[in-house]
């Protein structure tokens, strides 16, 4: 029997240090390593160990309270130089998403999470834009971007969501 999966049962709260385990056991899982590769950039990033990133905003994606996946955005005006976005206008935000545990994935929840980050941006910043930076071969990803509203731009090679 298929468990019926409530997407309404999804939620985001902020990163506590409790969390960097089973981030780190996620970040190690083939199938994210492939997209995200080696975890201890992303760890260093999360954990703030130099204290360098305090501009990042982490979540862990809850399903009923268990933890399944992280997710995170950032001012990219706040970033240092040297990546796509460096032109693009003050406001534009960049996230970032995965779901860490296999039984949730290609349930539809991967759109709720970016929804539900999108929208925490709308509420606590003031975007002109919204974008995302796929690694091209990463279809599943690109497909629920675009499913979201967010448009390549062949210029940039960013997703981007347009705030009107």
């Amino acid at each position: 029997m298929t468990k019926i999966i409530d997407k309404n049962m999804l939620s985001l709260r902020p990163i506590k240090k409790e969390d960097f385990s089973v981030i780190e056991e996620w970040l190690n899982k083939d199938y994210i390593k492939k997209w995200y590769g080696e975890p201890e950039e992303w760890l260093s990033e999360i954990r703030n160990d130099s204290g360098d990133f305090g501009w990042l905003n982490h979540y862990i994606v809850l399903y009923q309270d268990m933890p399944i996946g992280f997710c995170q955005y950032y001012d990219c005006s706040k970033t240092p130089p040297g990546f796509e976005w460096d032109s693009e206008p003050k406001g534009t935000f960049c996230i970032d998403y995965l779901i860490g545990q296999e039984f949730f994935l290609k349930k539809g929840l991967g759109s709720v999470i970016v929804q539900q980050l999108c929208s925490l941006i709308f509420k606590q910043e003031n975007p002109v834009q919204i974008i995302a930076d796929p690694v091209p071969e990463n279809i599943d990803s690109i497909k629920l971007l675009e499913r979201n509203g967010f448009t390549l731009d062949p210029t940039s090679g960013l997703y981007k969501m347009k705030i009107k």
